[in-house]
């Protein structure tokens, strides 16, 4: 399916590794020409191993650093979409603990990026333009010791219904992506560490899986796309159902369509 993004100019920031350099991927497919922000260098990085630097722009900088994504964009005309993908995985815990320095910090590392750079893009969009940002399953049904980047994600959904409703009358849409378990490689390599989570996870799961970094990719390419120009406002979860499922199988050995056949008096 033709996305119409030929041409297009798009923002994604965290594009380095991870969902970021699978999306950016995915929009040099489809002719698009994306503007890569990332805190690591491209070099190295596993988008390196996708495109090269003639197929897109990559600047090495902190999203949430105003005056530096002030003079990245100062001389770009027209900005047809946003991925405000940039942020920083963890519970508490790994963040030093619940304290006002770390909850600052996972606030600089999702809510404020994406501020900074939709505030410094919007005005660049024409009709027609559309921003993505990248939640999570946790809004719905944090982990333990998740506090900060929960709240972080809800922040940024804060943002995605406030901006959709700002920005709508101008034509531009603003939507979130929210995946559930996905193989990116540094999710793979905690997933050897601690096999029994990942295995856990996926019982649970309806599709019996997790998700790939391409299918959420593909969503927001989807979101990015006029195909989805109707849609604003909302927050799609990705997550192969995980988060409409109350059992996991595996806690029982009888059948659950047996279970919940059962009648009472």
């Amino acid at each position: 399916m033709d996305l119409g993004l030929k041409d297009k100019k798009v923002v994604v920031s965290g594009a380095a590794n991870g969902i970021g350099a699978h999306t950016l991927k995915r929009l040099v497919d489809e002719g698009a020409y994306p503007i890569g922000i990332d805190i690591e260098p491209f070099k190295g990085s596993e988008v390196s191993e996708y495109v090269n630097e003639n197929q897109c722009k990559f600047y090495q900088g902190d999203a949430s650093d105003e005056k530096r994504m002030r003079e990245i964009f100062e001389k770009v005309p027209v900005i047809h979409g946003l991925v405000n993908n940039a942020g920083l995985l963890g519970g508490d815990s790994a963040h030093g603990g619940r304290s006002l320095g770390s909850w600052h910090k996972l606030m600089n590392a999702h809510a404020t990026p994406a501020f900074v750079l939709t505030e410094i893009c919007y005005p660049k969009m024409p009709k027609g333009g559309s921003i993505v940002n990248n939640g999570s399953i946790e809004l719905d049904m944090p982990a333990p010791d998740i506090v900060l980047y929960t709240s972080a994600k809800g922040a940024l959904y804060g943002l995605t219904v406030s901006y959709s409703t700002l920005l709508g009358p101008k034509g531009i849409r603003v939507n979130m992506v929210s995946p559930g378990n996905v193989t990116t490689r540094r999710n793979v390599v905690q997933y050897v560490k601690n096999p029994e989570i990942i295995q856990h996870f996926e019982r649970k799961t309806p599709l019996g899986r997790s998700v790939e970094p391409d299918e959420v990719a593909d969503l927001i390419l989807f979101l990015l796309s006029e195909k989805a120009s109707a849609i604003t406002g909302q927050n799609y979860r990705i997550d192969c159902g995980y988060t409409r499922a109350l059992l996991d199988p595996s806690w029982t050995s009888k059948d659950l369509g047996d279970i919940y056949g059962q009648t009472t008096k």
